[in-house]
């Protein structure tokens, strides 16, 4: 009996010591993980508006949306949007930017899991050149033999869209 409360009482000891040991570690390493996301974020946010000051962008906060995962004012020149859609296979996480009156001023595919080839259309320049200077909530075409892939893409941007007329203009 005395040897089994000894037992318990090291095991205890032991859990504590490692307990301690893991709160530590993260105390330490947290502000360093957060600022490598942050980093990562900002070299996203470049793609958009490569010729802007990283402290141009401020984080908004996002209202319950199931697409929309993060919003940024861009002072001077937008406003942006990154979603994440589902689509035939994995789906597409993307960027779009909108001027101050709602018109789509650029578009990033950040990664794509739909099927390469057909899928992966929605990242490609011609895509993104048929959203350019067009209304988010106006009229976006699909891509034709794709719209498994890109019909999720558009309409996440007229989530963005109707999203950024309602809570951000």
């Amino acid at each position: 009996m005395k040897q089994i409360i000894h037992l318990m009482v090291f095991l205890a000891l032991v859990a504590t010591i490692a307990g301690g040991a893991l709160a530590t570690a993260n105390a330490i390493t947290q502000p360093i993980i957060q600022a490598n996301a942050l980093a990562a974020e900002k070299e996203n946010l470049q793609k958009i508006f490569p010729d802007v000051d990283d402290s141009a962008f401020e984080e908004v906060e996002v209202k319950q949306s199931q697409t929309i995962e993060k919003i940024f004012k861009v002072k001077g020149e937008g406003t942006i949007f990154k979603l994440k859609v589902s689509g035939y296979k994995e789906g597409t996480t993307f960027m779009v930017a909108f001027d101050n009156s709602g018109t789509i001023i650029n578009y990033v595919v950040l990664s794509n899991g739909d099927t390469q080839g057909i899928g992966s259309k929605v990242g490609d320049e011609t895509f993104k050149n048929s959203l350019i200077n067009k209304k988010g909530d106006g009229k976006l075409d699909t891509i034709s033999g794709a719209t498994i892939s890109s019909r999720p893409v558009i309409e996440g941007i007229k989530e963005a869209a109707t999203y950024f007329a309602e809570n951000i203009k």
